[in-house]
């Protein structure tokens, strides 16, 4: 019998994605949390997200969230191993990279790491409500973990900044997930920042992110850390070590139809150091939040320079967004014409390589209306992006460069509409509506 991951894999080897993906992210590998199980099972506030994705809902469909972690260890609804280096060879075996979850403000109340490190986690004092802390079986009333802007998680028990060996733990437990895998996404990275720790408890942190990746890296130089992390602070903790970082700006953008937002952005280079995304397990479901412009969006981020994070399901149109503490749902039919689209873009996205040249990453300008052009080119295979911002329609001409030649027909990769063409020494013709973007190969 194959376990869990093993049938995961062969799954994720049918899917365009998995092609395409140059890491994998697998959450909730480590061990669950009972206490955090049973919180959510009884949590009157997660009813209604459990009921949207499941009918008849069930207790056993109710597992706990995979950020209560309770070891450092496989889950045994994962794996029956002591660790998870099988599944690191097999993921190098397809050429992958393998990234986990390090969840480092917090961990699961009823960790073992409580009570044989008990001086490790914040102690709660008069000024802490009773909502944000808990009477530990230890005798100390610990605080939940927690960010400055809402009340505490109350599956999680906060780790003790001010403590200097908290750092120390925090190197022990990284090296060990080291030997495991090619990176870390680390849960809210910025909670750790010392100003961000003492505005949420009053207390002077002695953390320091970058001494620990520096001590982890010494042992493995290649490791990669990736911070989820909002509220501006995402440069600060790239000057920290970390590889990159979480950019929701570009989502919010397209959310809220910022055009002039995201103008800037596709000018500029981060060096591959932003994390951008259409949907993820904190966020709705892209075809739920973004309708057809999610394929608009997403061919958009694929003109961006950035580390691209891409959701199990996205590719399927998915609209029903899963609570992290679930296991089981109903199934959802998916969207053919999201398959379609994703298959398009996937085939010419993994073809691309690191040293893949750009060319053009500018605007034009057609009758005083300005028209992002974007020419990204992969050994014989030139991709043309054109994106129209304004609110009226734009058409033009584009002239012919290198890699750029005509053909008697392009398809349109956001559409899969087909143009034939006719020859023109003036370049290729395009007609775009308000917001519309359209992908070529050559």
């Amino acid at each position: 019998m194959k376990e869990p991951l093993e049938s995961l894999i062969l799954d994720l080897k049918k899917s365009p994605s998995f092609l395409w993906a140059d890491e994998i992210w697998f959450m909730g590998v480590w061990k669950n949390s009972p206490k955090s199980r049973s919180i959510a099972r009884n949590m009157p506030e997660l009813q209604p997200n459990y009921h949207s994705v499941k009918e008849n809902l069930e207790l056993e469909d109710i597992y706990g969230s995979p950020y209560s972690i309770f070891e450092y260890l496989p889950d045994p609804l994962v794996s029956k191993e002591k660790d998870l280096t099988n599944l690191y060879t097999n993921i190098k075996r397809l050429g992958k990279k393998l990234i986990l979850d390090f969840v480092p403000n917090h961990i699961a109340i009823d960790s073992p790491l409580v009570d044989t490190n008990p001086n490790l986690f914040l102690i709660a004092n008069e000024s802490v409500s009773s909502r944000n802390s808990f009477l530990h079986p230890n005798g100390n009333v610990y605080v939940h973990g927690r960010d400055p802007y809402f009340d505490g998680w109350t599956d999680t028990i906060q780790w003790d900044f001010s403590n200097p060996n908290v750092e120390k733990k925090h190197i022990e437990i990284l090296k060990s997930i080291a030997k495991q895998c090619d990176g870390v996404r680390c849960d809210m990275a910025m909670l750790l920042l010392p100003d961000v720790f003492e505005k949420t408890h009053g207390k002077k942190s002695f953390y320091d992110w970058a001494c620990v990746i520096q001590a982890v890296r010494e042992e493995y130089p290649h490791f990669k850390f990736y911070a989820e992390a909002y509220w501006g602070m995402e440069d600060r903790l790239l000057s920290l070590g970390f590889n990159a970082s979480y950019d929701k700006s570009m989502y919010d953008a397209f959310k809220n139809q910022n055009f002039n937002f995201i103008s800037q952005n596709l000018r500029q280079n981060s060096g591959l150091r932003n994390i951008r995304f259409l949907e993820n397990h904190d966020e709705e479901r892209a075809k739920h939040q973004f309708g057809d412009n999610s394929h608009i969006y997403f061919s958009l981020l694929c003109a961006t320079d950035c580390i691209l994070l891409f959701h199990a399901g996205q590719e399927m149109g998915f609209t029903k967004k899963i609570p992290v503490q679930m296991i089981h749902t109903d199934e959802e039919k998916p969207n053919l014409n999201s398959i379609e689209f994703y298959e398009r873009a996937f085939a010419v996205t993994a073809k691309r390589q690191e040293n893949s040249m750009v060319f053009w990453p500018d605007y034009k300008e057609y009758n005083g209306r300005s028209v992002f052009v974007k020419s990204i080119e992969t050994e014989n295979i030139t991709e043309l992006f054109l994106w129209n911002e304004q609110t009226s329609e734009v058409s033009g001409w584009i002239p012919f460069q290198e890699g750029i030649q005509f053909q008697p027909s392009l398809t349109d990769i956001v559409t899969g509409n087909t143009y034939p063409q006719t020859k023109s020494e003036q370049g290729i013709y395009f007609k775009l509506a308000p917001n519309q973007v359209q992908w070529f190969i050559f």
